[in-house]
């Protein structure tokens, strides 16, 4: 009876409480790092939106619970890096990926079409702040892929 016991509690803790812990911890653990780039206007909301649009690509749930924090490590502009112009596709970005949050241009944020000239990397972390996966954002959230 008590191996039995012990066998439960073992599987109690490694499919219950592990998992937990480790969301709970690499959230804690890994900020954001959007805050680096509070410095350049542009930079800072492509980060915000890279790091909403990295999360959104992220869609299947073991590449959550393995490795729920995500951090913007690196924002690059890279003017005329994207061929289309923003005007020119027959759908909008938001009709092809509901899921996804749009670069959508407001009072406090710089045009669209600007932020469409810079890239991002997102770093995504595992239990206790090891990074496992890399995913890129390029032309205001059209490509997002793990490969740069």
């Amino acid at each position: 009876m008590r191996l039995l016991l012990l066998a439960l509690g073992f599987l109690f803790v490694s499919m219950v409480a592990l998992p937990l812990l480790s969301v709970a911890l690499g959230r804690v653990i890994v900020d954001d790092g959007i805050d680096r780039f509070r410095n350049d206007p542009a930079a800072w909301a492509v980060a915000r939106n890279a790091h909403a649009l990295a999360d959104a690509h992220r869609d299947n749930l073991i590449q959550r619970l393995v490795a729920p924090a995500g951090r913007v490590i690196a924002v690059t502009h890279k003017p005329g890096h994207c061929a289309q112009a923003p005007g020119s596709n027959p759908r909008p970005l938001a009709d092809r990926r509901a899921a996804r949050p749009a670069l959508t241009p407001d009072p406090a944020q710089p045009a669209a079409a600007v932020l469409r000239e810079y890239t991002a990397q997102v770093r995504f972390h595992t239990f206790f702040g090891y990074p496992v996966e890399d995913v890129h954002v390029e032309c205001g959230g059209e490509r997002v892929s793990n490969a740069p």
